[in-house]
């Protein structure tokens, strides 16, 4: 590891954002929401979408990542464009020392997450991944009853990430849209379905299953998308997937993902049973009831909001966590994604 000079967590944390799409202004919400943290700057190759959002949240523009990345202008960067940017510009920010917040999932294939779990630890400098999903409470309550054995020994897990914008109008008119339109282009960076619904459930598998020992993919597309015809985008991306991973414990998880799923808007669902019991969680418009079962009975449980991602990261930045504790890691990022390409090795 190249050695850094240790400097003390600055009282306020100036904040870079990559990108200027719905995902960079949400970062820059919520972010900017947390006490002691500016957003500075941001980025785009395009110096009039930079621009355009620099004046609306008061920022610097840059459409060059170097001028972005100046390690005595900012503290950190959360970077949130399209897949096919995020190694070009993590590992720009790693090896300038400044720590990451990154979108999932973490790379557009295995060589680039390699190439940036081996630049962090090189650089010793935090990098953290945002499977966001675990920020619902019902999601985060599944995880710490599961992981403190509440549940026994898993033995199953349904893990389930339902939407139908592609079939309907229900976020709009997605034709039109280059927020949606993206998803399924290969053209633009766009890893389908798979890539953007998948990688949340398959943090969540890998937290609840351990390590993997089998793993089998596959994609398709179903939906129409005649209407995008024109629209310059190759919209040729999977909107529907299903995997089943077996772990070397002896759990399997099945693992089911849409674009065009009539019956649900924007659903996580996760059924997962033990050799204790069992928990099952339905999160689209509430995000925090879990419902319990041991023995003959059940209960739903309702939790509190106790966790963020951005107000982790943030607190270990200014708490001074070590790089190798910052979480969702690198290193879970990398796991995920060499499942999302149905590799083990």
């Amino acid at each position: 590891m190249i050695p850094r000079p240790v400097r003390d967590p600055p009282s306020l944390l100036r904040l870079a954002v990559a990108g200027t799409g719905a995902m960079a202004r949400y970062h820059l919400v919520r972010f900017g929401s947390i006490a002691g943290v500016r957003p500075v700057s941001c980025y785009d190759r395009s110096g009039g979408r930079s621009r355009a959002l620099a004046e609306e949240f008061s920022l610097r523009p840059c459409d060059d990542i170097h001028a972005l990345l100046e390690p005595g202008e900012i503290d950190a960067v959360s970077v949130a464009v399209a897949d096919s940017q995020h190694h070009e510009i993590a590992a720009a920010a790693i090896e300038k020392g400044i720590p990451v917040f990154l979108e999932k999932p973490f790379t557009e294939n295995i060589r680039q997450a390699e190439h940036l779990v081996e630049l962090q630890a090189r650089y010793g400098v935090p990098v953290m991944v945002n499977f966001s999903k675990i920020n619902y409470p019902a999601i985060r309550g599944l995880m710490v009853a599961a992981g403190a054995g509440g549940l026994g020994r898993i033995r199953e897990m349904e893990l389930r990430y339902q939407q139908r914008w592609l079939g309907s109008t229900v976020w709009g008119e997605w034709w039109t849209n280059p927020r949606w339109l993206w998803r399924i282009s290969s053209s633009h960076g766009g890893g389908g379905a798979l890539r953007d619904l998948g990688s949340h459930l398959l943090f969540l598998a890998l937290r609840l299953g351990g390590a993997p020992a089998g793993v089998t993919v596959e994609s398709s597309i179903r939906g129409d998308r005649s209407t995008a015809a024109g629209s310059g985008y190759s919209c040729d991306m999977n909107d529907t997937f299903s995997m089943e991973i077996t772990f070397a414990g002896g759990a399997v998880a099945r693992l089911q993902g849409s674009y065009v799923d009539p019956r649900w808007t924007n659903r996580v669902y996760a059924c997962v049973t033990g050799t204790e019991g069992s928990a099952e969680v339905s999160a689209e418009r509430e995000k925090d009831v879990l419902f319990l079962r041991r023995g003959k009975g059940g209960r739903p449980l309702r939790f509190a909001k106790v966790y963020s991602t951005y107000d982790a990261f943030v607190e270990g930045l200014r708490s001074g966590l070590p790089w190798e504790d910052f979480q969702p890691s690198a290193g879970e990022g990398l796991a995920v994604q060499k499942l999302l390409e149905g590799a083990l090795s």
